[in-house]
C-alpha cells in the first residue's frame, strides 16, 4: 500500500489541476498580472498567514512531545513569511490592513475549527495541504518565469530547496501519523485534504474579485 500522501495528492489531482496553473500563476509567471489584482491578493494572503500562526498553535497544543520542536520551528518559520509581505508590501505601496475577501475569511474559519475541533490528523493533514499546495503553484511560476519580476521574493521563498524540504519534512510527518490511525480516521482526514484544496483553488481568484475557478478552461493542469 502506497503512502497516505500519495493516496491524498491522487484523489485531489482533479481539483489541484484547476489551480495548477491557475490564472494567477500563469499572469504572475508571464509577468501579465495588474498592480491591482497582485495587491488584492497580497492583502489577503498577509490575512491567512497571521492567521495560521494561531492555526500553528492550536495544532502545536495537540501536538505529542516529539513534536514540540517542529512546531516551534515551524511558527517561526511562519512569523518570517510575515516580515517578508511587510518588506514587499512597503516596496510595492500596498497597505496590508485592507478589506478582506469572504473566501479569505472562509478559509481561516475553516482552518481554525478543524485545529479546534478536529483531530489531530485531521488538522495536521490540512497543514500538508495548504503548505504542499503553495510548494507546487510557486514551483510552477518559477519554472515558467517569463522575465524578471517585482514579485520575485516571494516566488522565490515558496519555491526554494529549503522550502521543499520543509514540505518533504511535513510529509513524513503526516505519512507516520498516518500508520497509526485506522481507516476511519484516516478518511476523515482525506474529507479534510479535499476541502482544504478547494479552498486553495477558491483563494487564488480572490485576485479578480469574482470567481474564476480556475481560469483557462482550456488548460489541462500539472500532474503532481
Amino acid at each position: 500500500m502506497g503512502m497516505f500522501s500519495e493516496e491524498l495528492l491522487r484523489e485531489a489531482r482533479p481539483i489541484w489541476k484547476k489551480f495548477l496553473p491557475h490564472r494567477f500563476l500563469k499572469e504572475v509567471a508571464e509577468g501579465k498580472i495588474s498592480k491591482e489584482a497582485f495587491a488584492r491578493w497580497l492583502v489577503n494572503d498577509y490575512y491567512f498567514v497571521k492567521n495560521a500562526l494561531r492555526f500553528m498553535a492550536i495544532l502545536m497544543a495537540k501536538a505529542p512531545d516529539n513534536l514540540l520542536g517542529f512546531f516551534a520551528e515551524s511558527i517561526y518559520y511562519i512569523s518570517q513569511e510575515l516580515t517578508m509581505f511587510k518588506e514587499n508590501a512597503e516596496k510595492l505601496g500596498v497597505e496590508l490592513e485592507g478589506e478582506i475577501d469572504w473566501r479569505a475569511k472562509a478559509y481561516v474559519n475553516y482552518l481554525l475549527n478543524t485545529a479546534y475541533a478536529g483531530s489531530f490528523l485531521e488538522g495536521f493533514t490540512a497543514f500538508y495541504c495548504e503548505e504542499r499546495a503553495y510548494y507546487e503553484a510557486w514551483k510552477w511560476v518559477k519554472e515558467n518565469l517569463k522575465e524578471k519580476s517585482p514579485y520575485i521574493d516571494f516566488i522565490n521563498h515558496w519555491s526554494s530547496e529549503d522550502f521543499r524540504k520543509y514540505v518533504e519534512r511535513i510529509e513524513e510527518i503526516l505519512n507516520s501519523l498516518a500508520e497509526m490511525h485506522g481507516d476511519f480516521e484516516k478518511e476523515r482526514a482525506k474529507k479534510v485534504f479535499l476541502e482544504v484544496s478547494e479552498f486553495e483553488l477558491l483563494f487564488w481568484d480572490i485576485a479578480y474579485g469574482g470567481i474564476e475557478y480556475g481560469g483557462d478552461k482550456t488548460s489541462k493542469g500539472e500532474d503532481i
